[in-house]
């Protein structure tokens, strides 16, 4: 009996591993990460690791054998200070790179983060619809964020962005 009860167990913790890891980040670091002087949230079932000069979100998955795993990567903008932004211009070269990586445009969309504009270009995988890639650009804020994984879990990023805010300064 205890080792039935011990597979049960197991199996549980298995079936519900996406959950509890979600669950447990949740609760030893609370709703949000912070990131070079932002508050990021991070909504329910994702965690926050960092890398480097990167703040990966991703969300485990059930079956991660069978899907890749949902991840939106933020990073600096590593520019001069003088640069001066234009969309066009970036989408041109987000265009031909995702090409290469065996994507196309679908869409583009221009939102506002912290009332400056964040710049989006949606790409989908050819031959698998589900599989996307959305690059954000905020070029005020020196900020992109990259989304990855099936077009399902896509929302988290739109839901993120206005949401992120700068930290308070210390007085």
């Amino acid at each position: 009996m205890p080792f039935a009860a011990c597979l049960g167990l197991m199996a549980l913790v298995v079936i519900f591993l996406p959950e509890l890891v979600g669950w447990a980040w949740h609760m030893v670091y609370g709703d949000a990460a912070s990131y070079r002087g932002w508050t990021v949230p991070v909504p329910g079932g994702w965690f926050a690791t960092r890398q480097g000069e990167s703040l990966t979100l991703a969300r485990m998955l059930r079956f991660p054998l069978r899907q890749v795993t949902p991840t939106i990567v933020f990073l600096p903008m590593h520019v001069d200070s003088d640069f001066a932004f234009d969309p066009r211009t970036w989408q041109n070269a987000q265009v031909s790179i995702q090409n290469q990586r065996g994507y196309r445009l679908a869409a583009t969309r221009l939102l506002v983060m912290a009332g400056e504009p964040a710049y989006c270009w949606e790409f989908v995988r050819r031959g698998d619809n589900s599989q996307w890639w959305i690059t954000c650009l905020m070029p005020a804020e020196r900020l992109s964020a990259d989304f990855s994984g099936q077009h399902d879990f896509a929302g988290a990023l739109y839901a993120i962005l206005p949401l992120i805010v700068r930290k308070a300064a210390a007085t």
